[in-house]
């Protein structure tokens, strides 16, 4: 094993940048993989299922490279895998032997790169059992007194996950890993939560997010699912009348809170919430898809007594994006609702 070269970082950095091939995965950590002949993993991999599902654990995205075929595919979370332009790793085909992986972090920086060039395991088996370590590192015990938020654990997951992979790699006698792939990748753990006023005993894999717990779980599907990062502002619930990005909140680190979705504003469905009432007469949407997000956050916004004027409605309410630009309407549904009219 030897370090990546430099080359490999700075092409990376170009990719990354505003105008890259890979801009669109700017923003969250992303594992970039580069094989070194024209080989690459493709779906009926038997180590694929394993590697989606730790991809969709940590939130991470993946990226594997064949310089040869000058394509790339993408893995993200809950997407389907897609295949792009890679011509820009065209240089590195003659140089390259074995494979080169790369981590990076939300800011765009490099902050692990290696190359393997004389062990035998797959490509997709490494990227597995790498990617299973991060996981169990991410999921495991941690002191108090470690405070980083979730992106930072996750890419510092995966820096351990694939040290340890490469490690693993150059021992003289590599231990079996049949015992390793067979294992369980989690450890389902209980939860209670308060949903829409219902209480739910559950029990969920200490990875799976609020919003996946919502969604795919529970078939709350009121709940959308926009960026996935926390910035669009789709996701909104209340945890204990806090709003909070559902994206962003572990399942298990709401254990025993109440949460409200917006199926929970009406309830009984004969009367709307008089939040929705008003989004309705102020045409406060056009496409509906953030709606919901931003309904729930108008409610926490007037519970918690800021909407003292329309700039600090709009402030307030920043964090919810809508790409139909609908705005103006959502501050004048927000003083509708506020001054009690519908």
């Amino acid at each position: 094993m030897a370090t990546a070269s430099d080359a490999v970082e700075g092409m990376l950095a170009s990719a990354l940048g505003p105008e890259g091939a890979l801009a669109g995965l700017r923003g969250r950590p992303v594992v970039v993989a580069v094989r070194g002949t024209s080989a690459v993993l493709e779906e009926r991999d038997a180590d694929l299922d394993r590697i989606r599902a730790e991809i969709r654990g940590l939130g991470a995205a993946l990226v594997i490279a064949s310089p040869s075929r000058g394509r790339a595919w993408l893995l993200r979370p809950d997407d389907e895998i897609e295949s792009v332009d890679a011509s820009w790793l065209a240089p590195l085909d003659v140089a390259m032997g074995g494979h080169a992986i790369c981590v990076v972090d939300a800011e765009g920086v490099v902050r692990f790169a290696a190359r393997d060039t004389g062990s035998r395991e797959s490509l997709a088996a490494m990227l597995a059992r790498a990617l299973a370590g991060a996981g169990r590192h991410a999921n495991g015990p941690r002191s108090a007194e470690v405070q980083m938020t979730r992106r930072e654990l996750v890419v510092t997951s995966l820096v351990v996950g694939f040290t340890v992979a490469f490690a693993h790699g150059c021992a003289p006698t590599a231990a079996p890993v049949a015992a390793v792939s067979s294992a369980p990748l989690s450890r389902d753990v209980d939860l209670t939560l308060r949903i829409n006023g219902a209480d739910r005993a559950l029990k969920v894999d200490p990875r799976v997010t609020l919003l996946d717990l919502l969604r795919e779980g529970l078939g709350m599907t009121g709940t959308k699912k926009g960026c996935d990062m926390g910035q669009c502002g789709a996701c909104t619930v209340l945890v204990d009348g806090r709003r909070v990005n559902s994206c962003l909140a572990l399942a298990a680190s709401v254990n025993g809170a109440a949460v409200t979705t917006i199926e929970g504003l009406a309830p009984d469905g004969d009367k709307l919430h008089p939040v929705q009432a008003a989004f309705l007469a102020e045409d406060g949407f056009q496409c509906g898809y953030c709606t919901p997000g931003q309904i729930m956050s108008a409610v926490a916004l007037l519970a918690e007594g800021h909407a003292t004027s329309d700039d600090e409605i709009r402030e307030r309410m920043s964090g919810n994006i809508c790409r139909c630009g609908a705005y103006p309407n959502i501050v004048a549904a927000i003083r509708r609702a506020q001054g009690g009219g519908a």
